[in-house]
């Protein structure tokens, strides 16, 4: 009786821990998915007829080159014109070059260690081997050139010297007076190129050679007659500047005193002004005149560049002239020059002799580093060798997404430089030329079409997400929404509209090809769904299932569902996209169990 009494207790007992299990909490879960995430703002609007746009670049810049021009018909996407892009092409290809080596980096790590791996990180050690083989011979090596870079300062102070006796006469010195006979010869270039400057504008202008433009005097300037008003009067006054210089210089030769050379160089320096002056006006003269009459557009060009070619006359004899004056001023400061020079040639022979003993201490330490750099070869070895772990294809992966992203980013900049036709039709202004400087957002283009719009108010909250050119699915009441429509943004008010105390701001959307069998007609009630961002196979899971606690994201990942066992884990989060749904660019992998909904008890 006493067993079966104690055996009775035992089973009671049993039964009893039993009941008193912990209970599983209630959660539903799901799993991570890799798919093509998009985000889209939907909205209501009205069709409209016709459109008329006006915009410019998204970002600023001088303009390099113009494809279309006022008149011109366009169809959407045409590139009208573009600023210089040197920069954000070589960003975008730098981003480009940057995805391409994280994706090799994912790659090779997912590939795992191969053969001709194995060998190449073996033959890094061997390498290690040789660097410091390397590093030992070149102890040796840095120890005679030190004692060749000493016995060359000390060279150099014995050259320091003798420049010293040069300059030793001041302003009367062999190179003061070398500068001054230069600089004789290029005021006396500067004169003939004045002459040819002068005759190349009387030959357009017509001032003193009456007769030499009796062909087209009556069209030149017919556009702005004050350029050539301007150009006349710019004429007399180099003419009288020229004259004046050419007195001066002539006369002169390399004997002549420093202030008589002084002197025709500073009425040189105005001749050239007035000369560069009097060739901007006649170009401007040209620039206002067509070719009418008996004045062929090939005559015209032959003008511009006869022109344009005495303008580098004169610039090259402006530099020439500017060369030789900074010669004279370097050569009178020479005597301090080559004084400073002997005194740093002392130096650098006493540095030379520091130098040599810190090199040989350097090599003496690359020794050691090379020993150092060996253990690492085949500690680099021994971990190329091992598997890969979780993690590290984690952050691989999300430095694939990243620059992804970035390259995307690059993208837009780029072509944020070209100005796009925003919908087809017919250029109605270009207020804008090759050279110009150009703001963002500045109005410059304005065009035409004949296609249908839809005109919706998205409010302030989803505004920041909506771009010009976004693409846009169109469904309209009056055919159902299984025809599918496609249009794009074209414009997007920059003042609010309040309705019903709730901001919002004017979008423009324009059709793109309606097809001609439905009869759009305007007023009808259009449904858009405007995609303002996507991301091709990109891990995702609800939005919900992220939680923050302690200022970071987690979220919680299934490790046991029969007993509601999870752990959590921390995130970082990329796109929030429709459904609800938000990209996950580090923590989680594909296929991983995560909790969406916990009942607290």
């Amino acid at each position: 009786m006493i067993v079966t009494i104690v055996l009775l207790i035992v089973l009671g007992g049993i039964m009893f821990a039993r009941s008193r299990k912990i209970p599983v909490p209630e959660f539903s879960s799901q799993p991570v998915e890799r798919i093509d995430l998009k985000q889209t703002v939907s909205e209501t609007g009205s069709v409209e007829a016709s459109l008329e746009l006006t915009y410019g670049w998204e970002t600023g810049g001088k303009v390099s080159d113009i494809i279309k021009h006022v008149g011109d018909v366009v169809t959407s996407t045409d590139v009208i014109a573009r600023v210089a892009n040197t920069q954000q092409q070589a960003r975008y290809n730098e981003a480009l070059a940057s995805l391409s080596s994280a994706q090799a980096r994912l790659n090779l790590e997912l590939a795992g260690p191969s053969d001709e791996g194995k060998q190449k990180s073996a033959a890094a050690v061997a390498q290690a081997e040789a660097s410091l083989d390397q590093s030992k011979a070149n102890l040796s090596k840095i120890e005679a050139q030190a004692s060749a870079s000493i016995f060359s300062a000390e060279k150099v102070v014995d050259t320091a010297k003798n420049n010293l006796q040069l300059v030793a006469d001041g302003e009367d010195s062999e190179l003061v007076s070398n500068a001054y006979a230069d600089l004789v010869n290029a005021l006396k270039s500067a004169v003939t190129n004045l002459g040819n400057a002068l005759t190349e504008a009387d030959n357009i202008l017509g001032v003193d050679n009456i007769f030499a433009n009796d062909d087209f005097e009556t069209v030149l300037s017919v556009l702005d007659s004050s350029s050539l008003n301007q150009a006349k009067n710019a004429y007399y006054t180099a003419k009288s500047d020229k004259i004046r210089a050419e007195n001066l210089v002539l006369s002169l030769s390399s004997a002549n005193d420093h202030t008589a050379v002084d002197a025709s160089h500073l009425s040189i320096v105005i001749s050239l002004s007035s000369m560069q002056t009097l060739l901007f006006y006649v170009q401007q003269t040209l620039n206002a005149t067509r070719p009418i009459g008996n004045l062929s557009q090939s005559e015209l060009d032959t003008l511009k560049s006869g022109i344009t070619t005495v303008q580098g006359y004169i610039d090259t004899s402006t530099t020439n002239v500017t060369n030789s004056v900074q010669a004279i001023a370097s050569a009178r400061i020479s005597l301090t020059s080559y004084n400073i020079a002997y005194d740093k040639a002392v130096l650098d022979f006493e540095q030379a002799k520091k130098q040599a003993e810190a090199d040989i201490a350097v090599a003496k330490a690359q020794v050691s580093a090379q020993e150092a750099n060996l253990l690492q070869a085949q500690a680099s070895y021994d971990d190329f060798v091992a598997p890969p772990r979780n993690v590290d294809l984690a952050s691989l992966r999300a430095d694939v997404a990243r620059q992804s992203a970035s390259l995307s980013a690059a993208r837009d900049d780029l072509s944020k430089t070209e100005l796009i036709a925003l919908s087809d039709g017919v250029v109605s202004k270009l207020d804008v030329e090759v050279g110009e400087n150009v703001m963002a957002n500045q109005d410059v283009i304005g065009i035409i079409s004949a296609g249908f719009t839809i005109k919706v108010d998205i409010s302030e909250a989803d505004i920041a997400k909506v771009s010009v050119d976004d693409s846009v699915d169109i469904t309209l009441d009056a055919y159902g929404d299984d025809v599918l429509f496609t249009g794009h943004v074209v414009k997007i008010e920059p003042a609010q509209t309040e309705i019903s105390g709730v901001v919002y701001y004017k979008t423009t959307i324009l059709f793109d090809h309606p097809e001609e069998q439905y009869d759009i007609r305007t007023g009808m009630t259009a449904n858009v769904d405007i995609l303002t961002n996507s991301n091709d196979g990109v891990l995702v899971i609800p939005r919900r299932a992220v939680l923050t606690k302690d200022g970071t994201k987690i979220v919680r990942v299934v490790k046991d569902a029969t007993n509601g066992v999870f752990e959590e884990r921390s995130v970082e989060t990329g796109l929030v996209g429709d459904d609800g749904l938000v990209e996950i660019t580090l923590g989680l992998s594909e296929g991983e169990v995560i909790v969406t909904f916990l009942k607290e008890s």
